[in-house]
């Protein structure tokens, strides 16, 4: 790549990092490592304090944010973002299953609920899930045994002002989350109920321990990057259910994970995507 090249980074703001901000923290800092090593020139800025002008002349961007204010200020920048604006916006809870479920992606049935409105049939247990954005404390999502328990849930969430909400069905079976980074051959799964698996909200205590049953990790790693293409999410993770029946189906997609299991293979995987971005971006400038 000609020329010393300076890239931007923004690091994720903690009250989207619940129990991970050293992790969301370390994972930035790596790419930003990687990108060095390459010969760029990299500035790293908290996402609270980023405005327009320190991305001024920057050949890319890559980013953690997913404050609604950073995102509107990254949509008008000139350079190239890793992960795109538009995918940032499709990440959020409601706009994700209604474009996972329109193009076939397996996924758990899936209801939009108005918390201001009556609930509708749906089967128990399940799960209550915030969806305006990704879950920023254990209270935006909830496991519901019964119908009584989902009416309570839902009206705890109209408390606090949430006005649409995701009801997911339970799915039995292993539960598996997975890394990846579309375009790189890179994706990586582990079963965060086996060994030292780590947990944000402890809430991988209802599926159980691991069975370990058998699936196709190969269908699995391309169901995630069709996931990927059509969010235009590069960077992602998510949690899938894997049944007794090998068959998999996803029940959580995110933007930029902490990659925590894989940091460094994970960052030479984001850092060739930003290069990428930017040789592309010159050759169409």
């Amino acid at each position: 790549m000609p020329n010393k090249q300076r890239v931007v980074g923004i690091r994720r703001a903690q009250r989207f990092s619940p129990n991970s901000v050293d992790r969301d923290a370390a994972i930035c800092q790596a790419v930003a490592d990687c990108l060095e090593r390459q010969g760029c020139d990299v500035s790293l800025y908290a996402e609270e304090s980023f405005i327009p002008s320190l991305a001024q002349g920057a050949a890319a961007v890559f980013s953690m944010a997913r404050g609604v204010e950073t995102v509107a200020v990254l949509e008008k920048l000139n350079a190239p973002v890793v992960n795109p604006v538009a995918g940032l916006r499709n990440a959020r809870r409601g706009d994700m299953t209604r474009l996972f479920a329109s193009a076939g992606i397996p996924m758990p049935r899936s209801w939009m609920v108005r918390t201001d409105d009556a609930l509708p049939d749906v089967d128990c247990p399940c799960w209550l899930k915030r969806a305006d954005e990704c879950a920023q404390a254990s209270e935006d999502v909830v496991y519901a045994s019964g119908r009584d328990e989902l009416a309570d849930a839902v009206r705890r969430f109209a408390e606090r002002g949430l006005r649409e909400a995701v009801v997911c069905e339970h799915l039995p079976g292993d539960l598996v989350k997975f890394y990846g980074v579309k375009g790189t051959g890179f994706f990586e799964y582990y079963y965060p109920t086996a060994g030292d698996g780590f947990s944000k909200f402890g809430l991988e205590r209802h599926n159980g321990a691991a069975r370990f049953y058998a699936f196709d990790s190969a269908a699995l790693s391309a169901t995630a990057d069709r996931a990927a293409s059509l969010l235009d999410l590069p960077v992602y993770g998510g949690d899938c259910i894997v049944g007794a029946d090998g068959g998999v189906r996803l029940i959580d997609f995110n933007d930029w994970p902490s990659f925590s299991r894989c940091c460094g293979r994970a960052a030479e995987a984001i850092a060739s995507v930003v290069i990428k971005a930017i040789e592309l971006n010159q050759k169409q400038l």
